[in-house]
């Protein structure tokens, strides 16, 4: 609790610990590893999230929440959900014909807001720059255009659906910045390659 006595475990054997909490971690600790290789901890906090960065030898470890390609399976993972859940209550909204989800907006434009959704998701996970950034721009609209009707209506906006967007919103531009990081490790492998 409080990042108190952390430790990190390598093949079961503790190969270091921290015990300085949170504001230890927060300036980050180093440990050296059995194969000599340097594994830097450091917990970001950010908008609405707190992560591990976890790097060996200066690099992202794969599977940490830092690692550009889970970066990108979150942001992607995440897409595919919300195009999901929104096509679902599109197709409950017209098969019941309820008044109270025809008066949320729900129906056939849930289903085309879905399937949009489902289309940015599924260029994310291809880790293209192009589809969170585009994800990003819909969010944004669907935020503006849900805070002016919410006004109009002369109701108070929904604090928490505001929030949700808000992490939507931050995790897809994690994404877009994943992918533009790992398009330059590619070129920069490739220039190495390419050298005699």
């Amino acid at each position: 609790m409080f990042w108190k006595n952390f430790k990190v475990i390598l093949d079961g054997q503790v190969v270091g610990t921290s015990e300085g909490g949170a504001s230890e971690l927060k300036k980050g600790v180093r440990f050296t590893l059995p194969d000599r290789t340097v594994l830097d901890v450091q917990l970001q906090s950010g908008v609405l999230s707190a992560e591990l960065a976890v790097k060996r030898n200066g690099l992202p470890l794969p599977g940490s929440s830092t690692d550009p390609e889970q970066q990108i399976k979150t942001a992607a993972y995440m897409l595919y959900f919300l195009a999901g859940l929104n096509t679902l209550l599109g197709v409950i909204a017209m098969v019941t014909a309820s008044e109270e989800m025809d008066a949320l907006g729900l129906g056939i434009g849930s289903i085309i807001f879905g399937a949009l959704v489902a289309v940015f998701g599924f260029f994310t996970y291809r880790a293209t720059r192009f589809g969170p950034i585009l994800a990003v721009l819909l969010y944004i609209g669907d935020t503006v255009v849900t805070l002016m009707d919410s006004i109009d209506a002369g109701g108070k906006p929904n604090v928490f659906g505001f929030v949700v967007r808000v992490y939507i919103i931050v995790t897809l531009v994690k994404a877009a910045q994943a992918a533009g990081e790992l398009k330059r490790r590619e070129q920069e492998n490739a220039g190495v390659s390419l050298q005699p």
